[in-house]
């Protein structure tokens, strides 16, 4: 998977994440709850808290991801190796986020490890290149 794929899947799961979790909001507060700028405060389901948590990791992970990704593409590496890296990282973020909303405690770990360790792989790589 190319590096500019990867982003753009990247920016699709993001997407993806904000809009699952604003459809849940207005299906289960209404619609008032979604427009109001006066929103009440109102404790939050399990599920509800899961969504917070997924956008905000992902959200936190952007912040190495998407630079990470920039500057693969940037530095014009390519390759299996670059290429596979890329795949697993999307597909570890995308496990990470279905396993978080599932709510499946330990099998999520992996998944966040194999996009963290792809990302570690890449930064590496453009770093040995830069220097190299």
């Amino acid at each position: 998977m190319s590096t500019i794929t990867a982003l753009s899947l990247f920016a699709l799961i993001t997407m993806t994440i904000i809009t699952f979790e604003i459809i849940y909001t207005y299906a289960a507060r209404g619609f008032g709850f979604g427009f109001s700028s006066n929103r009440p405060q109102v404790e939050l389901s399990k599920f509800e808290t899961r969504m917070k948590r997924i956008l905000q990791n992902h959200t936190e992970s952007a912040a190495y991801v998407v630079p990470t990704l920039a500057a693969v593409h940037l530095s014009g590496l390519s390759g299996a190796n670059i290429e596979l890296a890329a795949l697993l990282l999307i597909a570890g973020r995308a496990a990470y986020a279905l396993l978080y909303f599932t709510g499946v405690p330990f099998i999520r770990i992996p998944a966040f490890s194999l996009a963290s360790l792809s990302t570690l792989y890449l930064a590496v790589s453009v770093l040995i290149d830069t220097l190299g």
